[in-house]
């Protein structure tokens, strides 16, 4: 499958906003909304996007029609997640696949949105941007790296430890470990072949970050990918301290692997983080602590 790559957005454009996982609390959008419309964005909102139904932001039938109305919409140039939470992969069989790559746009989420993002990547070819929402808390890293991606303009960020060296440029698929390991499997499975591999989380015990990386090795993505990208794994502590830590696990995990791999990136739910093109090609130099996006 060929990718989109959709159209960059600059200052005057308009940008729809949609919640496509959990509810939204009272009052978090200002700070988020304020900050596009400082930077020169015009802002849609979706009409369900303070929707609330249990741990959803209202019904799937709703939350993906926000979504393809922004899609339809010939004003909106750009769509951004609210927030993550649960919930984005219930969308995937109600949209219309043919009508979202007859009209590529840009799509800006994290965390949950991992899975309507890797679902999209999967049926349309689509590029996304993965690791902001209106609720992140911001940061000059995920100021410079969104607008970069935001108005298609290359950048490189210079961090991360060397697990195993190497240079190489290739497709970046992933996000969170949790939502990309549930896609395994599924019609809205990404091509991992010949891809450099992304992942982070969130409070997960270490012994379920191992199981879930295990998952990934036991279903092949590993003989399957050129590169690997660790990025953070916030609060991600063991309950019992005999079972060990997360960079027990990590460390375990990419002394397995034979191919670029850079961990401790600053990628995921910490503040330390950026936002990475989720589906297009980037240079990974393990040697150089370097991602070229």
């Amino acid at each position: 499958m060929n990718l989109i790559n959709p159209k960059s957005i600059q200052k005057g454009d308009t940008i729809g906003l949609i919640t496509p996982s959990s509810p939204l609390e009272p009052g978090s959008l200002e700070a988020g909304k304020h900050y596009l419309e400082e930077k020169g964005f015009k802002i849609k909102l979706g009409k369900h996007i303070n929707d609330s139904m249990r741990f959803l932001a209202g019904s799937d039938a709703d939350r993906a029609k926000d979504f393809m109305d922004f899609i339809k919409d010939p004003e909106v140039k750009a769509i951004i997640a609210t927030r993550g939470g649960q919930g984005s992969q219930r969308m995937l069989p109600l949209l219309d696949f043919d009508v979202i790559r007859s009209n590529p746009k840009i799509l800006v989420g994290f965390s949950d949105t991992t899975a309507l993002q890797l679902g999209l990547l999967a049926k349309t070819g689509l590029v996304s941007y993965s690791g902001f929402t209106l609720t992140v808390e911001l940061n000059p890293l995920i100021d410079r790296t969104l607008m970069s991606c935001l108005q298609g303009e290359s950048y490189q960020i210079v961090e991360g430890m060397p697990a195993y060296p190497g240079v190489v440029e290739a497709p970046l698929i992933g996000g969170n470990l949790s939502l990309l390991t549930s896609l395994i499997g599924t019609p809205y499975q990404p091509n991992f072949k010949g891809s450099i591999l992304l992942l982070e989380d969130v409070e997960i015990e270490p012994f379920n970050v191992d199981r879930m990386i295990s998952h990934l090795d036991l279903a092949g993505v590993f003989d399957q990918v050129v590169g690997i990208i660790f990025g953070e794994f916030e609060h991600c502590i063991s309950r019992d301290p005999k079972y060990g830590t997360i960079d027990e696990v990590i460390n375990e995990w990419s002394t397995r692997f034979k191919v670029p791999c850079l961990k401790n990136f600053p990628y995921g739910h910490g503040t330390r983080s950026c936002v990475l093109p989720i589906g297009k090609r980037i240079k990974l130099d393990v040697d150089a602590r370097t991602v070229v996006c």
